[in-house]
């Protein structure tokens, strides 16, 4: 079962990203909340924005 903070407020479940040592969650001013992949700045393969859920990633590495 996941917590409330394994999920964005829409009720999104974000899959891998919620465990990486990639991910990073961003919040807007306006309360919105995005996960941001950091590995997308070392490697242009992997998408700043990820849909979520992410299910399958070459770049997982659990944190």
């Amino acid at each position: 079962m996941l917590s409330t903070g394994d999920k964005t407020p829409g009720g999104q479940d974000p899959g891998l990203c919620k465990n990486c040592v990639y991910e990073r969650r961003i919040e807007s001013d306006r309360g919105s909340v995005f996960i941001m992949c950091k590995l997308s700045f070392e490697d242009s393969s992997f998408p700043k924005y990820p849909r979520l859920p992410v299910l399958n990633c070459s770049g997982y590495l659990p944190k």
